[in-house]
């Protein structure tokens, strides 16, 4: 009987002490429409020399794991999860906590993965196939919004130690992802571009991305296989937006020319209200073009903007906080499920 991709089943859980998986672990099951979480190792062809003049081994030198997770977004404890190891810090602010920014905290994690092989096997350990992955860190998460069609993301996790298992661990539980409706293209509003103090809010955006990377790196150690310690290196917050080209537009183009800074903000939300605030309080457009691609097009400017690191003072006095970050992210729960407490 063959396994059916329609069956997964994936979480994870934080870590208290990196590679190791909680006691009684509450899995956080993600919400995901792909994923490929593997083992790869790090390998090389023996350079014996030999009469036969073949391969006389293949030497297994390290390994990591790592996984790309695809996912249509929406308001779920998973998405949240991942945001917090992205950007490398809790959500915060004024009570209910509803603010993130780029922090300096490393978040580990339990990812399992679950297969099921035939639910109704009589020999428990022939029902499903794990596989588990510790000490796993997001290290880069990419937002893509488009008219006409969800709102999509994927997440990238670098991690250590593999193993693969026929049960679940002892006592885990596992917390339902949520069942809010996914984000599309028309839920993100307003786009606002602020250039020289003034607001930009109607222009037409066709496509818009933001990439978020921490240039995570494995450390390797003599007497150790596999990643002993995953770190932090310097985040980067990269906005492409498509924009079509109107009278207005003009005051992008001379931002670009003119090197100056601007902010950048959007909302996105569903049909119920729940919803992220994505602000970027300096930006640079690194690059601008606007360019005629045939009969029957309309001209667009495209723009590649970095985002650059600023103060920020989030929250209300006397409960504020001053913030060294390039992006700010509030979030807005109007409805349910979600866990308790979130």
């Amino acid at each position: 009987m063959s396994v059916s991709a329609d069956l997964l089943r994936i979480g994870m859980v934080r870590e208290a002490t990196p590679g190791v998986t909680p006691a009684n672990p509450a899995f956080q099951l993600l919400r995901v429409t792909s994923e490929s979480l593997a083992y790869t190792p790090e390998t090389a062809l023996s350079n014996e020399l030999n009469p036969n003049r073949q391969v006389a081994d293949v030497i297994v030198t390290g390994g990591q794991s790592g996984a790309e997770i695809g996912f249509e977004m929406s308001s779920n404890p998973g998405f949240e999860m991942m945001l917090e190891g992205v950007l490398g810090n809790i959500w915060s602010g004024v009570a209910p906590a509803n603010e993130l920014w780029v922090g300096n905290l490393m978040h580990t994690h339990t990812v399992e993965k679950r297969f099921t092989l035939n639910e109704a096997d009589p020999v428990p350990a022939d029902r499903y196939e794990y596989n588990r992955a510790v000490r796993t860190a997001v290290d880069a998460m990419t937002l893509t919004f488009s008219p006409g069609g969800a709102a999509v993301g994927s997440a990238t996790l670098i991690g250590g130690a593999f193993e693969r298992d026929s049960a679940d661990l002892a006592g885990a539980t596992y917390v339902d992802a949520g069942k809010l409706p996914v984000m599309v293209g028309s839920g993100v509003m307003p786009v606002t571009f602020t250039i020289a103090g003034v607001d930009y809010t109607a222009w037409c955006v066709s496509n818009l991305v933001v990439t978020m990377r921490n240039n995570g790196r494995a450390i390797a150690c003599l007497g150790q296989e596999m990643a002993s310690e995953v770190v932090l290196g310097r985040f980067e917050c990269e906005i492409t937006g498509e924009i079509y080209v109107n009278k207005e537009t003009k005051a992008a183009m001379d931002a670009f020319l003119d090197k100056e800074e601007i902010a950048f903000g959007f909302t996105v939300a569903d049909a119920q209200g729940n919803a992220y605030d994505f602000f970027f309080p300096r930006v640079r457009i690194s690059g601008a073009s606007e360019n005629a691609q045939g009969t029957n097009q309309d001209v667009v400017l495209n723009l590649t903007m970095q985002a650059l690191v600023d103060t920020l003072v989030i929250g209300v006095d006397p409960d504020d906080v001053e913030a060294e970050t390039c992006i700010q992210i509030t979030r807005t729960h109007t409805t349910t499920p979600w866990p308790e407490g979130a």
